[in-house]
Formats: C-alpha cells, sequence, structure tokens
C-alpha cells in the first residue's frame, strides 16, 4: 500500500501549496491521502505551553475543508505525554501512534462532543490517530494528526509515509500562520480605522443627532447621497461614516475633490488613462472609478465639475460603464456614489452651470449638514477632540488645559468657517501655548467694530432673549472669553459668575 515515495511527495506538495485557503489546500490532500492510508480527518493543530491547551487550525473530512483557529483544553497528564513526544520530535520526525484507548483521543473526543463550533456536524465515535510534527529546521511549528475512526488501524508503514510528506506540510503551515496572521492585523487595521471615523464624528449624540439617524437609514443601502451644507462643517466625515456603516464597507473608499482638479484632467482622473494617451502618460493609470470598485467614490465639491465631465459622470450612473482617456475597451465598476457640495445646485441649473438629470440621480437622498453656529453644544467636545489628536500630530510632549474662559469664548462665536476653522483655532494656540493652559484671545476677522455691530441687534434679534444674547456675546468679546474674576465678564454685568452661566445656559450659548 504505501509505495511511489516521491510521486507522494510530489503530489501531496502540489496540493499543499495549491491554495493560501488553508482548509481547501488540506482538503485536497485529505482526498489523496485517504486512498494510501486509513483516514477520516485530518487535523492541523498548534500546542499552546502557557495556556495549555491544543489550537486546531484546520481539519478536513468527507464533507469538506473547515478553517478552525479554535483551542481546546488539555489536561496536566496530557501535557506530560505531549512534552515527552515532541522532545522526540525536535530531532527526528517521529509520528506518534495513538489507539482509540489513549487518554489524549479520549480528551479530545470529549471536548468534541461537548460542541466545539465548526464540527459539530460531524458524527465522531472512537478513533485513533497519527500526530506528526511539522518543523522548520529544528523548531516545531505545529502538528498534522491523521484520525481514523475505529482501533487500532494505524502501523508504522503509516508512519514511514507520514515522514515522507512532513517537509510540504510544514512549509505550507508556516506560509498559512504568516498569512492568517496578516489577515487577522487586516481586519484589526480596519476595526481601528472604523472605530477612528465614527469618533471623528463628533456630535453623533447631540447636534448632529438628527443626521446621525439619517445615516443609519441611508447607510445599509446603496443609494446616492448628496450632502449639502457650508464648507468646513464636516461632509467628508460624514461620507466617511456612510460607507463604514454600509455593505461596502471593507471596500475602498475614493476620495476626489472636483474643484481642485484642472478641467484638463478631469477624465484622466475620473476614469483613468491608457499608455501614451496624450504628453505625459507614460503608463496605464486607472481613474477613482476604476479603484473605488467594490467601494465607495465620494465627489466633494460637485457643483464645481465642468460641464463636460458632468456628462460623463452622468453616463457611468446610468450604465456603470466608461473608458480610459484615450482607451476603445469599455469597462464596468460597481461603486456608490455620495457627493457633497457647498453651492446651491438648483441655482446652477438655472443658470445652465449644472446638468438638471445629473442632479436628478445624485439628489435621491439630500442631507443637510447644520453650521456649526446652529450645533454650539458640540464644540468642547470637538475642542478636546482637536487637542488631543493635534498634540499628537505635532509630537508635543504635554497636553495642556484650557483656560478659565476659554471654551465660553469659543461658543459666543459664530464660526463663519465652521469645524474647520474651529480646528486650525486649537493648533493655533497650541503652537503658542508653550504648555501653557490654552487661551483664545481672538478670532479672525474680530474686531472691536465687528463686536459693537453685533451689539447692535437687528430686526429679528428685537426679543428681550436676542438683546440679552447679543450684548452678553458682546462683553465676552471684551473679556477674551474669560467669565470669572476681576475684568471678567460677570463682574462687568454685575452677576455672580455661576449666575451669568445659568443665563448664557438658558439661552442656548453653553
Amino acid at each position: 500500500m504505501v509505495n511511489g515515495g516521491e510521486e507522494h511527495f510530489r503530489e501531496v506538495t502540489r496540493r499543499i501549496c495549491g491554495s493560501l485557503d488553508l482548509d481547501q489546500a488540506l482538503y485536497e490532500v485529505f482526498c489523496y491521502m485517504r486512498h494510501l492510508l486509513p483516514l477520516d480527518a485530518l487535523f492541523i493543530t498548534l500546542y499552546e505551553y502557557e495556556k495549555r491547551r491544543s489550537r486546531v487550525i484546520a481539519l478536513a473530512y468527507e464533507g469538506g475543508g473547515i478553517l478552525l483557529d479554535e483551542p481546546f483544553p488539555l489536561s496536566d497528564a496530557a501535557w506530560e505525554s505531549i512534552r515527552a513526544w515532541q522532545a522526540e520530535s525536535r530531532s527526528d520526525t517521529t509520528p506518534w501512534l495513538r489507539d482509540h484507548t489513549h487518554p489524549i483521543n479520549r480528551e479530545i473526543l470529549r471536548t468534541v462532543r461537548n460542541g466545539v463550533a465548526g464540527v459539530r456536524q460531524m458524527e465522531i465515535g472512537d478513533f485513533c490517530s497519527m500526530t506528526c510534527g511539522l518543523r522548520i529546521q529544528k523548531t516545531l511549528i505545529g502538528n498534522l494528526t491523521f484520525g481514523a475512526l475505529g482501533a487500532n488501524h494505524y502501523q508504522e508503514s503509516h508512519a514511514a509515509l507520514v515522514r515522507e510528506v512532513n517537509e510540504p506540510f510544514a512549509i505550507a503551515l508556516s506560509n498559512a500562520l504568516r498569512y492568517m496572521d496578516l489577515v487577522r492585523d487586516h481586519r484589526a487595521l480596519q476595526r481601528d480605522a472604523r472605530h477612528m471615523g465614527a469618533n471623528v464624528m463628533i456630535g453623533a449624540d447631540s447636534g448632529l443627532k438628527d443626521v446621525r439617524r439619517l445615516i443609519s437609514h441611508v447607510a445599509p443601502t446603496d443609494s446616492p447621497v448628496l450632502l449639502l451644507g457650508e464648507t468646513g462643517t464636516g461632509k467628508e466625515v460624514v461620507a466617511s461614516e456612510i460607507h463604514s456603516l454600509s455593505r461596502r464597507s471593507q471596500g475602498p473608499f475614493i476620495r476626489v475633490n472636483c474643484g481642485a482638479i484642472p478641467e484638463s484632467l478631469i477624465d484622466s482622473e475620473l476614469f483613468g488613462h491608457e499608455k501614451g494617451a496624450f504628453t505625459g502618460a507614460v503608463e496605464t493609470m486607472p481613474g477613482r472609478f476604476e479603484r473605488a470598485d467594490g467601494g465607495t467614490l465620494f465627489l466633494d465639491e460637485i457643483g464645481e465639475l465642468p460641464p463636460n465631465a458632468q456628462v460623463k459622470l452622468l453616463r457611468v450612473l446610468q450604465s456603470g460603464e466608461f473608458e480610459r482617456v484615450g482607451g476603445a475597451r469599455t469597462l464596468k465598476a460597481s461603486v456608490r456614489i455620495l457627493a457633497a457640495t457647498h453651492r446651491n445646485l438648483e441655482s446652477l441649473m438655472t443658470s445652465g452651470d449644472f446638468r438638471r438629470d445629473l442632479w436628478y440621480r445624485l439628489n435621491v437622498f439630500p442631507l443637510h449638514i447644520p453650521p456649526l453656529r446652529e450645533r454650539r453644544q458640540d464644540i468642547p467636545a470637538m475642542v478636546h477632540h482637536f487637542i488631543r489628536v493635534k498634540c499628537e500630530e505635532m509630537n508635543l510632549p504635554y497636553r495642556p488645559d484650557i483656560a478659565e474662559g476659554g471654551l465660553e469664548a469659543l461658543m459666543a462665536y459664530d464660526w463663519p468657517g465652521n469645524v474647520r476653522e474651529l480646528q486650525n483655532v486649537v493648533e493655533r494656540a497650541l503652537i503658542l501655548c508653550q504648555g501653557r493652559p490654552l487661551a483664545f484671545p481672538a478670532f479672525p476677522g474680530k474686531s472691536r467694530e465687528g463686536a459693537m455691530e453685533k451689539r447692535r441687534p437687528g430686526r429679528e434679534d428685537l426679543s428681550l432673549d436676542g438683546v440679552m444674547t447679543s450684548h452678553i456675546r458682546f462683553v465676552l468679546g471684551e473679556t477674551g472669553g474669560r467669565i470669572a474674576g476681576k475684568n471678567g465678564a460677570a463682574a462687568l454685568l454685575g452677576l455672580h459668575p455661576n449666575t451669568l452661566r445659568s443665563r448664557m445656559k438658558k439661552l442656548g450659548m453653553l
């Protein structure tokens, strides 16, 4: 039964090294070797000494291959037997023959019957086994175990065959373990990226609560989303959140700023180009649509897209087909479109600068992102987030506190540049603070004359609350945001600091 050693070595090597999917490769070997020796299941395992358990990496049986990576405990007595056998296996390939009465086989059988996930569907009775240590040089990296239902099936002749195929199994296991580590690291990075993306969307439970609710409805679909809002409100952050919560979250998230690309290069950027298509095209380059295949394409500042590019974009949205610049082959890509703009697209349609049919395609689910002045309650959380992020980016050895009255000053400002302006103000304060508490004494364009104008209420501010709000903001501007203290806003207004804070909270200023 056991002959043709070189032929067996070649065939086992071809099968076990023929796929990165260890379960599939192991099943291919199982199908071959079951004709050479008694075999009902083939296992690859690791022993974890510090945790006193064995970890089943993969198994193959008549029903197919299964990738498990699942641990199960073994007793102290089992570990004594394992240590003795592996001491021999480090210097020689010594298959370990165990009949159906062996304590380790009994423990494995008991564990499996208690319900090891992934093998519950297998009907397992008493079994005998043959285990071979898999070595790279003199390092044991795992074990190959042959199992056969019943008793006393394995003989020394079978052990001789296993010695012949030990090397390809060891190499395959080493490669598979590295591959599994890479996959595990990649998944961990994706989880971290999604977690970071969720954290960046500050205000999901307060000022952006309604936006978050709408995101939860639209994210699981493939519908286009049109993000509307002033410059700097965080439309890209919202787009990233939609992608991370979608069915395409494992795919790419590709960004395009339509207003930052010269008109002559728009087609090449979106759809790619062939080598030699134009001067400087020294190699074939895929466009953003190709790179986003299976994922999401975020078209920022869609209102800046030139008319010719709008026509081609419309075609892609309708058919999913496009050609590279200089190419004749029609390509297809499965891409979800998220678009954003701070401009009024309806006005652009009236002036003829934006195609109405493209607007109908994009405006399936419009989502308005409110400006920062309409969600001031998010400012404290944003400031603390930006301090943490910027301290890490700038490699600062400290993380400064915020000076008294600093947050009040920030919340009293209207933030025409929205979140982006707030981020810049925090970064500028970090550069200047030199380890001292962060102070925000002034903002761009905020002059005494502007503050005086702000003090004079317009017709819409003639209510008592409006006048009080305007006056408090003016006084806070005069004191650099300081509420308490000798020269604070409370002293100038003749109020106790806590009374002023309470009134500001009532007026929606805190």
